[in-house]
């Protein structure tokens, strides 16, 4: 306190000068005594400028009579605060793990039958159970469209490769010429006519027949990679060939695969075939007694036929039995009786290729050309 503060302080002594003099903790004292009141109405009557500047020389009293802490504490100061700061943010860091969500890792490489890698490897990431569940469909989803992506890419690239068209042996030209020599008067003319015209019909039938067996060969190996998935039944063989006709596609292996997988759910399904037990089954040898005991030998009738038996050879194409680039088959026309050279004479160049094309006419023809030209005939 001041020395000039000797007598007892009372609200009607109490100066301005008397507050400028007290220290921080005396200003606390005596306003938290019976001079409070006095202390605001002795600072109301003096300017802002005044307060502030009094409050100034207080605080640099305070500052001044405090004692100076010591390197040492400055420095048990300072590693204190760092250690309250480093534990501070070892707790917030745990907290923030505590609360983190938990992940969910799936990491899997699709591989082949033989055990061979089949694209990237897949890595998922999730945390919960529902998340990775969605992830998974999610992935499922994408891969099943790729899928369906890939096959109608298969059917495009199938439509755009016609088949390896047949050269023919005779220009239209020419067949037109054949056919007017069979008119002719010379003999040599009408055989040669005949030989020409004929070599076309074999040769459109060799091309028909390899196309025959192209098509069964890959009917083969189809039904050779669908032993336990594809029932080789009359049913499913109609709606395959429905589809390749709706969407007009070459009988090949590649089409084959799609049109099985676009008509799974609606093919009828392999059914097993039980197994069957033996028609007469040995009998049980008796059991030694007094009596010997006659065992009867029961005989099981013979089984029914298996349900999804596989028939001996897979139908080579959409109608197996059909020429291609025909719709429907033909019975052979019945051999006309008593030909002659005249009325082959008689036909046009349409007529007679016409009649060529049945074997059995053909020989007939032949046979008469022949003779005529022996003179047997006329």
């Amino acid at each position: 306190m001041s020395t000039e503060q000797v007598a007892p302080l009372t609200p009607e002594t109490l100066t301005f000068a008397h507050i400028k003099a007290w220290t921080g903790d005396e200003m606390k004292k005596y306003m938290a005594g019976p001079l409070r009141q006095a202390i605001y109405d002795v600072i109301k009557t003096q300017s802002l400028e005044q307060v502030e500047a009094a409050a100034a020389e207080q605080t640099a009293r305070d500052q001044a009579a405090a004692p100076q802490p010591t390197a040492e504490e400055q420095q048990a100061t300072a590693d204190a605060e760092a250690a309250r700061i480093a534990a501070e943010q070892a707790e917030a860091a745990r907290v923030a793990a505590a609360a983190a969500p938990k992940k969910i890792v799936l990491d899997y490489q699709v591989k082949d039958e033989d055990g061979n890698a089949l694209g990237r490897p897949t890595h998922l990431e999730a945390t919960s159970n529902e998340e990775m569940i969605e992830k998974m469909k999610e992935a499922h989803v994408q891969a099943t469209r790729a899928f369906h992506r890939l096959k109608r890419q298969k059917v495009t690239i199938q439509q755009s490769q016609p088949a390896t068209p047949v050269a023919p042996s005779m220009t239209d030209a020419e067949l037109i010429e054949a056919a007017k020599d069979l008119k002719s008067d010379d003999p040599a003319k009408i055989v040669e006519a005949h030989r020409k015209i004929a070599k076309v019909e074999i040769d459109k039938q060799e091309a028909n027949a390899a196309e025959l067996r192209r098509q069964e060969r890959v009917s083969q190996e189809f039904l050779a990679n669908h032993k336990h998935d594809f029932n080789n039944c009359e049913a499913n063989v109609n709606m395959v060939a429905g589809y390749f006709n709706e969407h007009k596609l070459p009988w090949t292996a590649a089409n084959l695969e799609v049109a099985f997988e676009e008509l799974e759910s609606k093919l009828a399904p392999v059914v097993p075939v039980a197994p069957v037990p033996p028609a007469n089954p040995a009998p049980v040898a008796p059991t030694p007694t007094a009596a010997p005991v006659v065992q009867p030998v029961v005989t099981v009738p013979a089984p029914a036929a298996a349900l999804n038996p596989a028939p001996a050879a897979p139908r080579p194409g959409v109608n197996g039995g059909i020429v291609p680039g025909q719709n429907s088959g033909s019975r052979p026309a019945a051999t006309p009786q008593g030909l002659t050279m005249a009325e082959i004479h008689s036909w046009d160049g349409p007529t007679m290729r016409n009649k060529m094309r049945n074997p059995q006419l053909r020989a007939d023809i032949e046979r008469v050309i022949a003779e005529n030209q022996t003179g047997k005939r006329k």
